[in-house]
């Protein structure tokens, strides 16, 4: 499975059908919880935390959720699920950046 972008060349259909399986049911649990740890989101989604971890990383790549919160000691930080319009904009604004087109300056979350 390809976890990396490649901004020049994708295109929003062609990243959005890439979140299946494991990582789509991440993605809805944490839309479902809300923003959380990983290990909040294990606990509350019934989704073994060797599988969630993982999954947040490559959904961070694919920039359908964010890092919303880091604490101090760098352990654990919290994870919010983007909309499928906050991603997609996101998406739009890296690939933009990729091609060298000008690019609106990203709201802050």
């Amino acid at each position: 499975m390809k976890t990396t972008i490649d901004y020049r060349n994708d295109t929003w259909a062609d990243v959005q059908p890439r979140v299946r399986g494991l990582q789509l049911a991440v993605y809805e649990a944490l839309l479902r919880s809300g923003p959380c740890t990983t290990r909040e989101l294990a606990r509350r989604s019934g989704i073994d935390i060797l599988t969630v971890r993982p999954r947040v990383t490559e959904l961070c790549q694919l920039e359908w959720i964010a890092l919303v919160d880091d604490d101090a000691g760098g352990h654990e930080g919290t994870y919010r699920a983007l909309t499928l319009d906050e991603a997609k904009a996101r998406f739009e604004r890296r690939k933009a950046q990729a091609l060298g087109r000008p690019v609106q300056a990203e709201m802050a979350l």
